[in-house]
């Protein structure tokens, strides 16, 4: 096939039309062939098996009385027929009664292959057996084998002469397909060197000669359409050409201007670009000092608190018997507030550290590490906190992720209102992000209070009545949408909350301590 794609097309032509005429050719005289010899076999089997049929009938007489002088008389009537080169009557023990050997020697066969009504062809001979019936009982049978040699010569002799027949059919089919190519070949060789002139000579004023109204004629129509429109857009390309470089002309010159322009422009972003720089430095700076205010403030504001916290400690020990219930109920409240003022300078601490002291990124099993919180906790005996299913394993920053369980485990414990408490976490894949939940059955919050409990020291009790700095839900805003996420709260006043957030599945590490940089959900 990779050989006909290469020829010229009259060549193409000719070598498929003798191609399917050889195909053909040869498989109607494979065919007639195979036909003359299914034939053959079949005559030359209805013929002895008719001389055996008759033998049989003419020594069944000899065989019953047995004569087998009379049998040997019967046989010498075959030598009429030279192909026969053996004939055999076999009594009805098996033993061989009379006998007819042709031309050949040694052609006979034993007396024990002897069969029953029966042919075969084996070693060039086809072997017939027939039973010798006499008043419904066989009395014996008879066997001829004749010489396969006669059919194979009349079989080769077909063989030639189909050969001689196909050579002539070749012949002559080659010829007709010589002159028949033209039709189709001589309008496509005409285009081709139309199409050749125009490709060397760029004259797209020539045209294809149309010989016929078939789909040949179809592709000349179009070929001389495509010239037409091909001089057409030629003509046209000149006029656009001379307009073109009276518009670069133009252009230049704009062009001339507005590099002066853009040279300017240039010159002024270096400027700013310098300025930027400086100011990046100066804010890096700034930063690095807010950095050490912060430590230096909580340092030195821990300092005192623990004096004072030391000294009230002191004076309700000290002058314990001095001072009346109303005297230690005021040192009771002052210790309270130096907790709280510590709490809050933590607070504010672990905000400032959120997305500024990095961790490592590691995969983080929460079947694991949410019970460890749990413990760390120790949740009164009326409080029920589950893990609802299995938990993922995330990549991300221990502290972090145990920050944000603890400070929503430990709300939900510091404020629930009922004699049972129950907390239930949970987790569900929901588009490429990981939702966790921590519901609780507690007071619940008022839906006009949703943004606000997120705020910087911002509560819903009385300081008094519960310590809290306002801080953490801070803290586990700033921490889940650090990694990509977002945090919601939904709750109803006496029936509980409801916290989730959410995590993206895939994370991203821009180097040994990156963040990942996943879209917020």
């Amino acid at each position: 096939m990779h050989v006909i794609r290469n020829m010229t097309v009259k060549r193409k032509l000719i070598a498929i039309i003798m191609l399917t005429c050889v195909i053909a050719l040869l498989s109607a005289g494979a065919a007639f062939i195979l036909w003359q010899w299914r034939a053959s076999r079949t005559h030359m089997i209805e013929d002895l098996s008719v001389h055996a049929e008759m033998i049989a009938e003419g020594c069944t007489a000899a065989v019953a009385f047995q004569d087998a002088e009379d049998a040997k008389q019967i046989l010498k009537g075959l030598h009429v027929k030279p192909s026969i080169v053996f004939a055999g009557v076999y009594s009805k023990d098996g033993g061989e009664f009379a006998s007819y050997y042709g031309s050949t020697v040694d052609a006979g066969i034993h007396p024990s292959l002897m069969q029953k009504d029966a042919h075969s062809f084996a070693d060039g001979y086809l072997t017939v057996h027939r039973s010798i019936v006499l008043d419904g009982e066989i009395i014996g049978a008879v066997c001829l084998r004749s010489d396969l040699t006669p059919m194979r010569r009349m079989l080769m002799r077909t063989v030639r002469i189909t050969i001689v027949v196909l050579v002539f059919a070749v012949l002559i089919a080659y010829l007709v397909s010589s002159r028949l190519q033209m039709i189709l070949s001589g309008p496509i060789l005409n285009l081709a060197d139309v199409a050749r002139a125009v490709s060397q000579k760029k004259d797209y004023s020539k045209r294809a000669l149309k010989q016929s109204n078939d789909e040949v004629g179809s592709l000349i129509d179009a070929f001389n359409e495509m010239l037409e429109q091909i001089q057409s857009r030629d003509w046209e390309l000149v006029q656009a050409k001379v307009q073109l470089e009276t518009r670069v002309q133009q252009r230049t010159a704009e062009l001339s201007s507005a590099n002066a322009s853009l040279e300017e422009e240039i010159a002024v972003r270096e400027t700013i670009e310098t300025r930027q720089r400086s100011t990046l430095c100066k804010l890096e700076s700034a930063n690095q000092e807010l950095k050490d205010f912060a430590y230096i403030v909580s340092h030195d504001l821990k300092a005192p608190l623990r004096g004072i916290k030391t000294l009230t400690e002191w004076i309700s020990s000290d002058y314990a018997d001095k001072i009346d219930e109303d005297g230690r109920e005021q040192m009771n409240l002052l210790s309270n507030r130096v907790d709280r003022m510590h709490n809050l300078i933590d607070g504010i601490l672990q905000y400032s550290r959120v997305g500024r002291v990095k961790e490592n990124l590691v995969a983080v099993n929460l079947n694991q590490l949410v019970p460890e919180i749990i413990d760390a906790l120790a949740p009164p005996e009326n409080m029920t906190i589950t893990v609802e299913g299995e938990l993922p394993t995330i990549t991300c920053e221990p502290t972090r992720i145990m920050q944000v369980f603890q400070n929503l485990l430990s709300n939900a414990l510091k404020y629930m209102d009922k004699p049972r408490g129950i907390i239930k976490i949970r987790c569900a894949e929901e588009d490429g992000y990981w939702r966790f939940s921590i519901s609780d059955n507690g007071p619940g919050i008022e839906e006009r209070y949703f943004e606000k409990i997120f705020q910087m020291f911002q509560t819903l009790n009385a300081r008094d009545e519960f310590e809290s700095t306002g801080v953490g839900l801070t803290v586990v805003k700033k921490i889940v949408e650090m990694y990509g996420g977002k945090i919601r709260v939904e709750s109803k006043v006496g029936q509980g909350s409801t916290f989730s957030f959410t995590l993206p599945k895939q994370q991203t590490e821009t180097d040994n301590a990156g963040r990942q940089t996943n879209t917020a959900h």
